[in-house]
């Protein structure tokens, strides 16, 4: 039965299928998944490996380098990075896409390359400790607290916070509650080298006693009867005290054959502390504090599982001791609940513009038909993306907006059909059909072409396609539902709205003054065929020469309000001072207007709580502050202030000031990467791009990546002199550790916690270098203690690189910098690219930009692979509907004066050609076809019924300017609201202003070009 007929015939099989798709897009509203951002794969892990003692280039070649060549064989690896520093490898492994489509995919590689890994750790060095593979640090911690408590030890606020991480984990869908900041501690044995000779103590007795008193150690077992009982020993070291009254051996007394024995505390002094040096510090506002992030286990609602994190935070409040208090810094659940009612206000916005545009040009009942059948299909959409596991967040909410204009155009078509018809005294029910008829095919068709328009973004490769995939789904779905309902819904409500005009019946309505005009002007047009088409030409050759003032981008700054600084000193800098100075400057930042908390990490990042967070790892010259302000607003104006106080009141620093962008990406704007066999030659390029980056005088944070070479002390061992004292080069230097930073003896057992003990010289004996030659060292041969003077030729200061990157174990280095607040990235980057381009590469090395440039050059490759075929399906579309080639041809040779409003737009509003604005020109395409094609196929029809073919393309263009214009209009006036969304921003310029232009252009273009193509004469016509 026809779709038409069956809706009408069977209004209460209708109206279930209505009240079924409303009631599931409430459903759906009220429980789907909702989030910030899409949850966005990151392909990446890390494997880090300890090699104590080793220099960089030792842990290059002897431990990076085998591991590396083990990983590269897996055929998912796309790119693999290592860092190589002082003791430490630190491989980041990136996989390919194709091969990790999901997160179930990609654990199955994780596995594998755990393997991997596994396999080379028998080819490491001896002294390398066993590789760990982290595979889980992308995670976002999408809630984020700051714990803090004032005048609380950090193991009491430690203690504290244990108990409520155990509280919030009973928290529905919570998957994880991470603890950042805390202070690891230690047991610090410092013996006095002068104390322990005078009582004729040897060091290494020492360690030998602390290390067996604390020891667990199977006992046995003994049977008692029936009854096996365990044997366990007492003795074992409880408190700090018992450390110091651990018993040792002295030396046998003069004349006496009987060795002595001595209280710990006599020869050396025992406290508990934070480790030194720290590895991380955490304050927010001036006090210390530990993070808790909490993450939700995929595919839960983040908002119903943050009421329940709130609502546990209510219920411990009483419990919570006087002084402890909990900062709420990141709140992912408001943040999406926020989101969505913005969504909703947006709905509401764009449903009152199209029912008001509808009204003023169709009147009410056809605004009432169009606007059920909009807020039906928005229905139906909602509960398909929750059958189909499509999240509430800011990609398929942005979709859903950009739709909700698309979403008419076909109920406008049958809308207007129906009541032209009405009007001309036909009965509802054939009028319904004969529309619908007419119709279906070309809507289909159209609706398929806009469909397609985004597909590239659904099914191109890469992390950005990924991270806006949703948008295609989305599209997708709510445009067949669009589809669906203007041949079955919109037929129905007519019926039930529509009243049928007998009287009429055989006479046509009076034309319109605007349609008369429209004909009249349209008949000048094929007059002038040649002469329009050439105007169009014109304008199209114009706006491809002023596309070169237009600016380029990537994606846009994200709105919430918080800024970030970054503030790096000299390579090897001690992180007590990195610490001072991050102290001073977090109270000048505190103290500046709308500034409302100052969160400060030294020596790392901290946790991510956003997807657009990168958390910097260990280095002890590095300290970050996060500054949340009380509008984002006050951002443009902070950042460039905080930034001039750190340049001028922090000369030997380096600070970057910078704000979040959405979408993917990260790190420095502007990256020149340098590739080739020689460090030495791979510093030089670096440092030459990095003096064009200087001498610019806009670019701010210029660095490389390796960073400054460090100053080192090499002690000289002298074998000949050590192989007669007895002592070896590996004894000379477990000597300095313990001397300077220390030596694990033993551990101590508090509850869950194992705290290292350490032995180490009193700090008079271990600050500075002078003491370094009177370090004693014990002698294998003859069991005393030896001066390392005595073993080394002397002591040489010298500089090595602190950091060698690789890059597919190719050695890698890259210039970095960004642009200053007030200028893009793409602007800067246009100024020095030529400059370092002209650097002269000797064979066999390489450049490659990095940064936005590089990022955003990848993304657009990525759609360009799923470009072609989604242009070839959109062609193969048309032609499949029109059954020919000229109508198709014509209707695609209006598809690039879209670009004519597109550059209008994008020079008027200052916006830039973003990612996001491609993904508008693309479906702008799509649109435009869609109108081209009702256009196209009204004068087909009209000529197939026996019309002069120069009346038929008059009166077609004059049938279908108003559903046209009334599409283009409610298009245009929905996504209006995006203005607002910095993430749409550029799209919602160029759909609006591609869009306006494209039309006006499209209802005078398309009937010249249809002229022309079929050879149409003004003779051909029933006036004179």
């Amino acid at each position: 039965m026809h779709p038409a007929e069956f809706a009408i015939k069977n209004r209460l099989i209708s109206v279930i299928v209505i009240l079924i798709a409303l009631f599931g897009g409430w459903t759906a509203y009220e429980n789907m998944p909702r989030f910030e951002d899409p949850e966005f794969t990151i392909r990446q892990a890390v494997v880090v490996t300890q090699y104590p003692g080793a220099t960089p280039e030792e842990v290059a070649n002897e431990v990076t380098e085998p591991l590396e060549s083990a990983i590269q064989q897996l055929q998912e690896v796309d790119e693999i990075t290592s860092e190589s520093s002082f003791g430490v490898s630190r491989i980041t492994v990136e996989i390919k896409f194709e091969f990790s489509p999901s997160k179930e995919d990609l654990q199955i590689i994780w596995g594998k390359l755990r393997n991997k890994v596994d396999d080379a750790t028998g080819s490491l060095p001896p002294g390398a400790l066993a590789p760990v593979t982290n595979d889980d640090f992308g995670d976002v911690y999408g809630l984020y607290y700051f714990v803090t408590g004032e005048g609380y030890t950090a193991k009491e606020l430690h203690e504290y916070v244990k108990g409520l991480r155990a509280d919030l984990l009973a928290v529905d869908d919570v998957a994880k509650v991470a603890i950042t900041g805390v202070q690891s501690e230690a047991i610090y044995v410092e013996i006095s080298r002068d104390r322990a000779a005078a009582l004729g103590v040897s060091v290494d007795q020492v360690y030998n006693d602390l290390a067996k008193q604390n020891s667990v150690v199977p006992a046995g077992s003994v049977r008692v009867g029936d009854l096996r009982l365990n044997i366990l020993p007492t003795g074992d070291i409880d408190s700090v005290a018992a450390i110091e009254n651990v018993i040792v051996s002295t030396s046998s007394s003069s004349g006496s054959d009987t060795a002595g024995v001595v209280y710990l505390r006599d020869i050396a002094t025992v406290r508990r502390e934070p480790k030194d040096p720290q590895k991380f510090i955490l304050r927010h506002n001036g006090q210390p504090a530990l993070g808790l992030g909490i993450s939700n286990v995929t595919g839960a609602n983040v908002v119903k599982m943050a009421k329940g994190i709130d609502a546990a935070f209510a219920a411990e409040e009483s419990r919570r001791p006087i002084g402890m208090e909990i900062h709420q810094y990141y709140h992912q659940g408001n943040i999406v609940e926020k989101a969505v009612q913005d969504f909703v206000v947006n709905v509401v916005m764009a449903l009152v513009i199209v029912l008001i545009t509808l009204l003023i040009f169709m009147g009410l009942k056809s605004a009432v038909v169009i606007g059920a059948v909009l807020l039906l299909t928005i229905a139906a959409t909602l509960g398909t993306m929750y059958l189909v596991d499509i999240p509430m967040h800011r990609i398929s909410l942005g979709a859903l907006i950009i739709a909700l204009g698309m979403l008419v155009d076909n109920a406008i078509v049958v809308t207007e059909g129906i009541l032209v018809g009405v009007q001309q005294g036909r009965k509802k029910l054939d009028v319904a059909k004969d529309i619908v008829t007419r119709t279906w095919w070309p809507l289909l068709g159209g609706t398929i072409v806009g469909i397609i328009a985004f597909a590239p973004i659904g099914f191109a490769p890469g992390s950005t396609a990924e991270y806006t995939g949703h948008l295609f789904w989305v599209v997708l779905i709510s445009l067949l539902y669009s589809w669906v309902f203007a041949i079955t819904a919109v037929p129905l409500l007519a019926d039930l709205l529509f009243e049928e005009n007998t009287a009429a019946a055989g006479h046509a309505p009076p034309e319109g003054a605007f349609s008369l005009y429209y004909k009249r002007f349209m008949r000048g047009v094929l007059a002038a065929r040649w002469g329009v088409i050439g105007i169009a030409v014109g304008l199209f050759v114009v706006s491809v020469w002023a596309f070169q003032f237009t600016k380029s981008g990537f994606f846009p700054s994200s709105t919430t309000p918080q800024l970030v600084v970054d503030y790096w000193l000299t390579e090897g800098t001690d992180i007590d001072r990195t610490d001072a100075d991050m102290r001073q400057l977090e109270q000048a930042v505190a103290q500046l207007d709308g500034v409302e908390s100052v969160t400060t990490y030294v020596g790392q990042g901290g946790l991510r709580y956003m997807l657009v967070y990168p958390p910097e790892s260990y280095n002890s010259a590095y300290g970050q502050l996060l500054v949340r302000v009380s509008d984002y607003s006050l951002i443009d104006t902070l950042i460039p202030t905080i930034q001039s106080y750190v340049d001028n009141n922090y000369p030997d620093a380096q600070g970057k000031v910078w704000r979040f962008k959405l979408g993917p990406g990260g790190g420095s704007a502007i990256q020149a990467e340098f590739s080739g066999p020689d460090p030495v030659v791979l510093r030089r390029l670096a440092g030459e791009a990095t003096d064009i980056f200087a001498q610019d005088g806009n670019l701010i944070s210029i660095n490389e990546d390796w960073r400054q070479p460090v100053s080192v002390l090499e002690p000289i061992y002298s074998e000949t002199s050590g192989r007669r004292l007895g002592v070896s080069r590996e004894d000379l230097a477990a000597a300095l550790r313990s001397n300077y930073s220390g030596r694990d003896i033993g551990v101590y057992r508090e509850g869950d916690e194992l705290i290292p003990i350490i032995a180490r010289a009193p700090e008079a004996e271990r600050t500075g270098v002078s003491g370094l030659p009177g370090i004693q060292i014990p002698s294998a041969t003859t069991g005393n203690t030896v001066p390392l003077i005595e073993v080394v030729e002397g002591v040489n200061s010298t500089w090595r690189d602190a950091q060698l990157r690789r890059l597919d174990r190719v050695w890698t280095i890259k210039a970095q910098a960004d642009p200053l607040p007030s200028e893009l990235a793409s602007v800067a980057f246009d100024r020095i690219r030529g400059q370092v381009e002209a650097i002269a590469l000797p064979p066999g090395y390489t450049l490659t930009w990095r940064g936005e440039y590089g990022d955003s050059t990848e993304a657009n490759g990525n759609l360009a692979t799923t470009l072609p075929i989604g242009l070839a399906a959109m062609v193969l579309t048309v032609i499949i509907l029109f059954n020919a080639i000229r109508q198709p041809l014509l209707i695609w040779l209006v598809v690039p004066l879209s670009i004519i409003g597109v550059v209008i737009g994008l020079l008027v509003t200052g916006s830039a050609m973003e990612f996001m604005a491609i993904l508008g020109v693309l479906s702008l395409s799509g649109l435009l076809i869609k109108n081209a094609i009702v256009l196209v196929d009204q004068m087909d029809l009209e000529i197939r019924e026996g019309k002069p073919r120069h009346d038929a393309v008059i009166d077609s263009a004059a049938s279908r300017v108003r559903p046209v214009m009334m599409g283009s209009m409610t298009t245009v006036l929905g996504v209006l609201p995006l203005f607002m969304d910095p993430f749409f921003a550029a799209m919602a310029v160029v759909l609006v202003f591609g869009l306006s232009f494209a039309t006006l252009l499209t209802l005078i273009v398309v009937p010249a070009l249809y002229a022309i193509f079929f050879g149409i004469t003004d003779e051909e016509r029933s006036y004179a």
